[in-house]
Parts: C-alpha cells; structure tokens; sequence
C-alpha cells in the first residue's frame, strides 16, 4: 500500500519563494522563542558576574574568621575550616594569620609594623631585594624606616633572617589581595600606631613561633572559580550557608568559639541576579508573545499563499473526496520542511549569537533544553496553523462559499483602549514606586516588570490606533475619485481591495519602528545616566586623597588637577585650580572652555553657586564669608546637591581634604604617585563608583526590545513582498491592461511606490513618533537613582530615524522594482487563460 502523496514534500520545492519564506518564518519564530529564554539567563549571569566583580573573587565563597584568638585556636580555627570546606566543595582554602600592630625592633629601631602569614602571599609580592624562602620578608618602606637590609634578624637577633625586600602593596591592589586589603594595605593617613606594614613569614607555624603578643587575628577564604550562572551561584550560596553552621557548630564546642564568625557575603547578590533575570524575562514577555502571534501570522499568509497557489489542484482534490482536514494535512506536508529547517536554524541562531545580543554568552545547560523545548513547541503550533489555515480555506471556498465570517467581532473590540489602559496603570505603579532606604540613604530602584513593560505597552497602543484609523480610511476609499492623478487612484484602490494586508503590515512595522526606537533610546539614556552619575559622583575618571603638603607644593606628578573638600553640615565646598581644573575632572557634556572661563572669572571672595545653595553673602566655615558671582545645576564631586566653589582661599591649610583629580584610569593614576614617592589613599575609579546593577537591568532588556524589533522589521519586510507575490497575477494582469490603455512605465512605478511607500512611511512616521516619546517619558521614569541628578533623558535619536527611513525606502525601492518588472514582463492573454 502506498501513503498518499508522499511526493508532496518535494513539491514544495516547486514554489521557491513560497519555500523561502516559510523557511524566514520558521527562523524567526524558533528565535524569538529561543532567545527570550536565552536572554532573561544570560542577563542574569551577567547580574551574577557584576556582583562577583564588585563583591571580590575571594568573598564570594563563604569566609571565616577569628579575632583576638590564641596561637592553638588559630591552627584549630584554619584546619577546621579547611576540612569543612573540602566537606562542601569548597578546596582551595586560603589561610591568613595577623598579628596586631606593635613596634617591632629592628636595628635598633622600633617602626610600626605586624608580623604575617598568607598561604600564596610570597609568590603575589614584587621583590625589589633577595628572593630566598627561608626567612622573612620586609617591606620597602619599613627597609627605609630601619636600615634594613638582607641577612638582618629583627626583635633582639630571635626573628628569622630578611631574605627579601618587597614592593609596599597599594590600592588598586591584586585580585589575590581583595580580601586583605583592610590588613594588608597601609593608608599613610591614618594616626600613628594604627596601621603598619606586614612582615610575612615564610611559614605559619614560623609566625605562630615568633608572635610577640597571643593575640591573633586568623582568615580563611576559598580561591575557587567563581560562578559563571545564577545556578551555579545560588548553589555557592547554599553550600555557603551549610559550611558556616558546620564550622561554627563545631568551633563553639571550644572555650573561644565564639570570637569566631562565619559569613556568606555572595547570598544577597545571588538573590539580586536571580530578581534581575526574572525582571528581564517578565519584562520582555509581552513583547514576545506579541512577535510570536506576528510570526503565526506570517505562517497562515504562508499558507495563504500555498492555497491560492494550488487553487486548482485543491479543486480536484476535493472533488474526488478529499475533505478541509485531509488538504490541510497536505498543506502540513508540504510546508513542514521548510517550517523545520527554519526553526532549527533560528535555534542555532539564538544560541551562537547569544553573545551578540545578550549580555552574557554563559547559561545553564538547562537553560538551553528549555529553549530547545520551546521552539518544539512553536513549531508544532506553526503546523496546527498551517493545517488550519489550509482547511479554513479550502471549506470557505469550496464547501461553504459565501459564508459569514464568525470572528468579525474581533475587529470590532477596542483593542487599543485596552492596550491604553494597561500602559497607564503600568505607568501609574513605576511612578508611585516607594524609595527604600538603607541607613538613611535612598537605595537605587529595582526595575519592575510592569514598569518595563509601560513603553512597550505604549507602542503597541499607537499601533492599534494606527491600524483603527488605517481600516477606517481603507473601507471609505472607494469615495476616492482621484482620477486626474492615475498613480495615486490606482495605488489607493490596490490598497483598498487587500485591506487585510494593509492593516497587518501597518501593524507590524509601526511595532518593529517603535520597538526599535524605544529599544535604543531606553538603553542609550540608561547607559548615559550610568556614566553621568558615576562621573559627578567621583568628580573624575579617578580620584585619590594625597596630604596636603603635596596638594599646596607644587606640579603634580601625573595628568590631573588638585581640588580641596571641605563640608559643611549639608553643603561641600571646592577649592579649585581654574588653570588645571578641565584637565583633569569629568565634566560629561560641558564645554571645557565655558568651564574654565566661568572659574577663571571668579575673583577673591567671590564663589560658583551649586544647585539649591543660598546665594548673596554666605559663610563657607573656615573659609569665611564668600558672595556669589554666578550658579549651575550641578558640579562634579557636589552634583545636584548644595554647594559652592571657590578658586581662593586666605589660608590652604585650613582646607581638611585634598584630592587629586584625574582622566587616568586608576591603576595609571596610582601607579603615578607611586612612582614619585607621593602616599595616597582611598583611590576611587567612576566606574565602579555606583552600583550599576539596577542600571544595567533595564539596558539588558531593551537591548533584547531592540533585537526583537529587527526580528519585527525583518517580519515587516517579508510581510510587504508576501502581499506583493500573492496578488502578483492580478497586479499584473491589471497593470499590463493599464499600460495597454496608455498608462507609461514611470506612472506604473509612481503607484507602486505610492502603494507600498505610505504603508511604510505611515509605520515609520508612527513608529519613530511614539518611540521617540515614549523615550522621553520613560527614560527618567525607569531612572533607579532620581535623587542623583542629572534624570535620565532621551538621547538624540536623529541618526537612528535616518537610518530607519533610510532602511525603509530601500525595500520599498527594491520591492517597487520587482513589482513593476512583473508587470512589463507580463503576457495578457496567458494571463486572462489562467
């Protein structure tokens, strides 16, 4: 026995447009479904990457630590630990043992200085001196201090021999001294006596032997990888926990247990990464319904265009007794295929291309089986469309002809209404979103779903409008009597007879239009505020507290610029170099030489009001009384907040503070002052001056917002050279007659253009119009910080709409061509036989 038309996958290939189109749907649906799984995971390893970034590599496992503990406790303390660990999957235990800080002998001179040892520390210092492993190792500066050198034995002779002289560690420090930094790092600031360099022993039981006080101070990290997804995370964090109740079960058995404390510090960030992803997921959610819903429509005009394509085969068919459902399964047959290879190539794409569009190539590996499981799912629905379709078609033509259409009331509901009233409400809840605070402070706002979701909501709002308004003028279009212009009337009664195609392109392109647009903008003006506040905040690319002997004496070693702090209850005051002031702080879109000509114009006693400062005669403290010569909203270091600058003050040594000011990045300026012997201290980089979390949560999603709007436009433009090859043999038939009654080749392209040229310039009007705005009112409302000024505003965005008009009337153009050149090409009488 034979299966019935078991040719018909291969005849599909008969219709290659038909098979490439289908192919196109396939893709993009298989990739929207796949990469909105993708992207809500990779965004929320990204949460999880900045969190482990900020929180430092070694704290991300769980930590112990002992204070005031004796030599035995200590060695109990690191092996228990240690032990543990290796019980929970934590195997690389980085011991540390500190002594308080004391005024050690050596040479006869008794500096400030701690004994120390950390598994690993010798192999992540800068020898200068020696080298040797036997014995310890002292610090440049102490070496300076003392008259050390190599083969000294400190404390009376009992110490072990100095092998070696090391570079002092300073900030920015390794990534090995994160941890430590507090002990390890000596701010040259500090009163006397407390702080002091280390001298690291070669051994722990080395340290232990020569401490000169019981007191002790031991730490226990773990140097394993850091987690790469939230699973991975949320299962450090779990294990995390059980270790500390392990340890400090078993450690509080002891007399001094309890000068022993355990910590999880990466359970909160965990928790943080999981809500970011969360919020992207649910965020882009409604957005990817809708684009899945477009491309199931594009699947049914697929079909659509199958069945008028085998119009007559599907006659004959049926009258030989094939019913709807046997002619739908053929249509399944035929188009499965193509469906198929579509989807498994939009599945490939949204998984390779992840580190493309999201922000993170990394996801769980179940992660990708979901989105696997996903696209079976799309894709199976796509072939109950097809078979549908098919059988709608076949039974309205052939068994129920003339027919009442039973889902004419949905044009009839108010979608858009809907669509509006969901926009405001989700506009209503971001903008009474409460402040939380944390000691005092305002904490940056969490991105909601809902609020995410307001300017899409918006978009799809002006589309519905356009599409309400767009049917209405299509159906009073044959009022139009515009016959003294031949183009224009043939364009508008084309329009007019395939309404439906109209009003779905208009749909989808004033979507992928407002989705793009929004997209960018949101994501554009989140980055920018990132970088304004960050910059406003710091006052610089980096900064650093210097003494102010160095602040006063002279040229600074490295590119930058000297600025005094002084506060006053709630106001800052800077004293600043007008000369060397642009050269070194941020000033974002400022123009330098309005800057430096505003500070040079100030004269004594005169001071630059700040944001909401009093003005007139003010008292700047120690600094007297000033008189304000002029005001800005914001100031680098002060921002929107009360202050003044000055450029004189009558004694620089009342000024408390100092710092410089650099474009370096950090490490550059550091090194800088290092390297002419300057101390400095709390170095401070505009990057990670914010936490830039909440930031980034919302410019993830609408950079998936913008992917998905390519998806839209590329839906778009298939969509128009669908229609156009749908109703090829009547266009032409109808055009050719029109050339055949005088009408000439430029006219025929002139009602092309005019046809396919308003749907896409209305979807680009629209579109770009309500992106643009919806930007404006977004931007500051998805703002998570609002208290640090400057908001959060749209970008310029004139590029990105040239481009878009420029995209779209290259399709137009290319698609007007294909169009016109069926017409000319077009023989009448095979035409009117077929």
């Amino acid at each position: 026995m034979q299966l019935p038309w078991r040719a018909a996958p291969r005849a599909a290939g008969s219709s290659p447009l038909t098979v490439l189109v289908a192919v196109v749907a396939g893709l993009l649906l298989s990739f929207v479904g796949a990469a909105a799984v993708l992207h809500a995971e990779s965004a929320g390893s990204a949460a999880v990457d900045y969190q482990a970034g900020r929180l430092c590599s070694q704290l991300v496992p769980p930590v112990v630590q002992g204070n005031r503990v004796l030599a035995p406790e200590a060695e109990r303390i690191a092996d228990t630990a240690a032990a543990r660990g290796a019980d929970f999957g934590f195997r690389s235990p980085v011991v540390a043992v500190y002594t308080p800080v004391l005024q050690n002998e050596f040479n006869g001179a008794n500096p400030w200085s701690q004994f120390a040892y950390r598994d690993g520390a010798m192999d992540n210092l800068r020898v200068l001196q020696g080298g040797a492993r036997d014995g310890v190792w002292v610090p440049e500066s102490l070496a300076r201090v003392a008259g050390i050198e190599l083969g000294d034995r400190g404390m009376g002779g009992t110490l072990p021999p100095v092998t070696a002289i090391y570079a002092d560690l300073a900030e920015p420090v390794a990534d090995y001294w994160c941890s430590e930094r507090e002990r390890v790092v000596v701010n040259p600031l500090a009163a006397e006596g407390a702080a002091g360099p280390a001298v690291w022993f070669p051994s722990r039981e080395s340290l232990l032997a020569h401490t000169p006080r019981p007191q002790l101070v031991v730490t226990v990290r773990f140097a394993d990888p850091a987690p790469r997804t939230v699973d991975e995370a949320a299962d450090v964090a779990a294990r995390g926990e059980r270790f500390d109740e392990a340890v400090l079960a078993e450690l509080r058995t002891t007399q001094r247990g309890a000068s022993v404390t355990a910590a999880n510090y990466f359970a909160k960030p965990v928790e943080v990464a999981r809500t970011s992803a969360t919020t992207v997921l649910r965020a882009v959610l409604p957005l990817t319904v809708i684009s899945l819903l477009v491309g199931l429509v594009g699947v049914a005009a697929v079909t659509a265009q199958w069945c008028q394509r085998r119009q007559a085969e599907l006659r004959l068919l049926w009258s030989r007794g094939a019913g709807p459902a046997a002619l739908g399964g053929r249509a399944v047959l035929e188009l499965a295929a193509p469906l198929l290879a579509g989807s498994v190539a939009g599945f490939a794409l949204a998984r390779a291309g992840l580190g493309v569009y999201g922000p993170s190539p990394n996801v769980a590996p179940g992660t990708t089986w979901v989105a696997a499981a996903l696209v079976v799912a799309v894709f199976l629905v796509s072939l109950g469309v097809v078979a549908a379709v098919a059988g709608v078609r076949v039974h309205r033509a052939l068994q129920a002809p003339g027919g009442h259409d039973r889902l004419r009331w949905v044009r009839w509901v108010p979608w858009e209404v809907v669509a509006a009233v969901a926009a405001f409400l989700t506009w209503d809840r971001v903008r009474s979103q409460p402040v939380q605070l944390a000691f005092a402070q305002p904490l940056p706002k969490t991105a909601e779903a809902a609020g995410l979701a307001f300017p899409l909501l918006v978009v799809l709002t002006v589309a519905l409008v356009a599409v309400r308004l767009a049917r209405w003028a299509l159906s009073a279009a044959h009022r139009v009597q515009w016959w003294r212009v031949p183009p224009v009337q043939l364009a508008v009664r084309r329009l007019a007879a395939a309404a439906g195609s109209a009003v779905g392109i208009l749909l989808v392109g004033v979507l992928a239009v407002g989705t793009l647009t929004v997209g960018i903008g949101v994501a554009d003006a989140q980055d920018d505020a990132l970088q304004t506040k960050s910059g406003l905040f710091v006052g610089a690319e980096s900064s650093a507290q210097i003494p102010g002997g160095v602040a006063t004496g002279g040229q600074l070693p490295v590119a930058g610029t000297v600025v005094g702090v002084l506060k006053t209850g709630k106001t800052t005051v800077l004293v600043v170099d007008p000369a060397t002031f642009t050269r070194g702080a941020w000033l974002g879109d400022r123009d330098p030489e309005q800057v430096a000509s505003t500070l040079a114009g100030l004269d004594a006693g005169e001071a630059l009001r700040v944001g909401p400062a009093a003005s007139g005669s003010v008292s700047l403290g120690a600094f007297g009384r000033y008189r304000t010569a002029g005001e800005v909203d914001s100031f680098p270091l002060i921002g929107s907040n009360a202050g003044y600058v000055v450029t004189r003050v009558p004694d620089r040594s009342a000024v408390p503070t100092w710092q410089v000011w650099s474009p370096l990045p950090v490490a550059e300026l550091t090194r800088g002052l290092s390297g002419a012997g300057v101390d400095y201290f709390a170095p401070r980089s505009r990057g990670a001056a914010l936490d830039g979390l909440p930031f980034y949560t919302v410019t993830w999603t609408f950079d998936f917002v913008t992917a998905l709007g390519f998806v839209l436009a590329v839906v778009a433009a298939a969509a128009l050279v669908l229609a156009v090859e749908v109703r090829r043999r009547q266009n032409a038939l109808a055009g050719a007659l029109a050339a055949r009654m005088g009408l000439g080749r430029r006219a025929l392209a002139v009602s092309h253009l005019v046809e396919l040229g308003s749907l896409a310039g209305v979807s680009v009007l629209a579109g770009s119009t309500a992106g643009w705005i919806c930007t404006a009112v977004a931007a500051p409302l998805l703002d998570p910080s609002p208290w640090l000024r400057p908001l959060a505003s749209a970008p310029d965005l004139v590029g990105l709409v040239a481009a878009t008009v420029l995209a779209a009337a290259a399709v137009v153009g290319l698609i007007c061509l294909s169009a016109v050149r069926s017409v000319t090409t077009a023989r009448v009488g095979e035409l009117i036989r077929g």
